[in-house]
């Protein structure tokens, strides 16, 4: 089981890579960087439900660029020091 996740990991990074290292994905990328939140602040003053909208669309940026950085190799090292 453990094998088919880090497989599935691999994929899905390599998937991301395909996706966002285009000039076209970098494009992408850098214009949701920009609209979600990635080096500015979620808050809106005076407005909560703002500011957790916000960090709903910051939070699935932070999964993409997540993903994109994923180093799965380095998982199953220490999950081998671990066992």
């Amino acid at each position: 089981m453990a094998d088919d996740n880090a497989a599935r990991l691999k994929g899905m990074r390599e998937d991301y890579k395909k996706t966002f290292e285009s000039e076209e994905g970098k494009r992408v990328l850098a214009d949701l960087e920009r609209v979600g939140f990635f080096k500015t602040t979620t808050f809106v003053a005076n407005d909560a439900m703002a500011t957790i909208f916000n960090e709903g669309t910051r939070a699935f940026l932070l999964h993409i660029k997540t993903v994109l950085e994923l180093d799965v190799e380095a998982l199953e090292k220490m999950k081998s020091a671990i066992t």
